[in-house]
């Protein structure tokens, strides 16, 4: 069975064995159910699915950040050579 931590922060799986297997957030194990000593502990629900639209939205948003940033770029080469051309000789 999968088990992933969902949780902030990290969590033990105490096995019938005697350990105990740490899953830090974001990390999954293969653990046999037989193999679990006890409850398992709070691992928190994983994050819902982004729908395409939210997809959708991000890439415009990303897109639209990547054209600004080109704006910044070409306005302070445009400040830098006004600034030269603007300084006594």
């Amino acid at each position: 069975m999968k088990i992933t931590n969902h949780a902030p922060g990290m969590r033990g799986i105490n096995l019938k064995d005697g350990t105990k297997v740490w899953l830090e957030s974001g990390q999954s194990a293969d653990i046999a159910k037989a193999d679990i000593d006890g409850e398992l502990p709070d691992l928190g629900t994983a994050a819902p699915a982004q729908s395409n639209d939210d997809a959708e939205l991000i890439a415009a948003v990303q897109a639209e950040n990547e054209d600004l940033k080109k704006q910044v770029a070409d306005q302070a080469k445009e400040i830098e050579a006004l600034k030269k051309a603007a300084k006594p000789a």
